[in-house]
């Protein structure tokens, strides 16, 4: 039989200001995640427009830029976008079981959609975060992989890679519970959940990178947590 090669997890994040691109690895010394390469590139001419990629050739070039620079060896793409095309929505449903019916959502049956179950509210019910987009902006992405010559391991939201990364952190802790405090805590955002010590005390950095982590806070949170994502669909 032959060996199982290992993935190498490229974190890309777009949104319409931002193309963030990082690559992590698990550090065999300290048993942490390791932070090598983080790079962020402003855009300036409409790549992005929409959740709608205009300059694919553009992004498709900064993808194998970066991967050639710091030679990583198979690549697999984990992809997060955020935009005003990309439908998410924290719904409150009477079970923790959710049924298509209970959505209520008239434009979900336009898209390709997904549900995660958060916790129970802190009011009644339980609490669950829907995200979808159409499926043309869906394809968009996969062919921007397909150009690149790349792995796609997924397609998701910044929201999605973030609870990956809150669970990440919490381990075996992990409650739903607690899940329910620390999201109302925040305004359901876990974006504000995540400091600069949350990163220092629970990941590495390479000595090589100069990053101010407090300002890059957010994107360095969802980057990981696509790390996480990507990983955790590999292995499936």
């Amino acid at each position: 039989m032959w060996p199982r090669r290992k993935n190498n997890i490229v974190s890309v994040s777009i949104n319409p200001q931002n193309l963030i691109l990082c690559w992590a690895q698990k550090d065999k010394k300290s048993n942490k995640i390791l932070l090598k390469s983080y790079k962020k590139e402003y855009f300036e001419s409409l790549e992005l427009e929409k959740s709608i990629i205009f300059n694919p050739t553009r992004i498709n070039n900064s993808i194998c830029e970066f991967i050639k620079k710091n030679k990583i060896t198979y690549p697999t793409l984990s992809l997060a976008v955020t935009g005003p095309n990309i439908f998410e929505k924290i719904i409150n449903c009477p079970t923790s079981s959710l049924q298509k019916d209970m959505l209520n959502i008239p434009q979900i049956a336009q898209l390709h959609w997904s549900s995660t179950y958060l916790c129970p509210s802190l009011k009644s019910g339980f609490d669950f975060y829907i995200c979808g987009m159409k499926q043309e902006y869906l394809f968009q992405y996969k062919l921007l992989a397909i150009k690149s010559g790349y792995t796609l391991s997924c397609v998701t939201t910044e929201k999605s890679a973030l609870l990956q990364l809150y669970k990440y952190i919490k381990k075996e802790n992990f409650t739903q519970g607690q899940l329910a405090i620390d999201l109302g805590n925040n305004n359901y955002n876990l974006r504000s959940y995540f400091t600069h010590h949350t990163i220092n005390n629970n990941f590495n950095l390479d000595d090589k990178l100069n990053i101010n982590v407090k300002k890059e806070i957010e994107n360095i949170a969802t980057s990981i947590g696509l790390f996480l994502l990507g990983n955790t669909v590999c292995k499936k």
